[in-house]
């Protein structure tokens, strides 16, 4: 049996195409999961009063109208106890998943994930664990030794972690993506960087890194 099958998932999110569009993806995806989209957490609040309605996960989106996620949620998770909470979020701010654990929630992803990530991450909520991502992929402002290629956030955490010689699986498990998404990455990285293979990339990473 699929962790997600009967699995209610409720998004809240005030940005209608982005709100359906992921919810139609999750069920195209994952046929047993039950999906539920609203646009703000007043809605949410409705929905969860009602007994008629089970849900065991409530995604809210951190920026919402007149307020934000994680306040929203902390708001609904006092009167909701038995429903798990997470956010998701597109922002770059490297504080808000430790913001978002130390609340008490039990998820933090980031709106750059793919469906495929996302459903890898909901299965593992699904299955009692908690999930962190960490914040959106954008360029790099930071001056280090790898901002001269123009890496993401993410790609310089997979750069990060290559460097210490580990397998796509065991980046894909660490930061909450698909073993798919990390070749993708290190394809990207690699090209950025002039590498032809893996272990000419993990020599210009750690060399790079370490004089960073």
């Amino acid at each position: 049996m699929n962790a997600l099958d009967d699995f209610g998932l409720l998004l809240v999110d005030d940005h209608p195409l982005f709100r359906d569009g992921l919810a139609m993806a999750l069920q195209n995806r994952a046929p047993g999961l039950r999906v539920c989209a609203v646009a703000s957490a007043d809605e949410a609040d409705v929905l969860l009063a009602d007994e008629s309605q089970v849900f065991d996960l409530v995604l809210l989106d951190y920026r919402l109208q007149g307020t934000d996620g994680l306040r929203a949620a902390q708001r609904l998770r006092s009167r909701h106890c038995n429903v798990s909470f997470g956010l998701m979020s597109g922002l770059d701010d490297a504080s808000l998943p430790l913001r978002v654990r130390d609340a008490g929630l039990v998820a933090y992803l980031s709106k750059a994930l793919e469906v495929d990530a996302l459903i890898e991450a909901l299965q593992q909520l699904a299955a009692g664990e908690t999930v962190f991502c960490e914040a959106a992929d954008t360029p790099l402002s930071q001056p280090n030794g790898t901002a001269q290629f123009g890496l993401t956030t993410r790609q310089l955490s997979v750069l990060q972690m290559l460097a210490t010689g580990a397998t796509n699986k065991v980046i894909a498990q660490h930061l909450g993506i698909s073993p798919a998404t990390v070749k993708n990455h290190l394809d990207a990285i690699f090209e950025k960087m002039g590498a032809t293979n893996r272990v000419q990339a993990v020599v210009m990473a750690q060399a790079l890194l370490s004089a960073a």
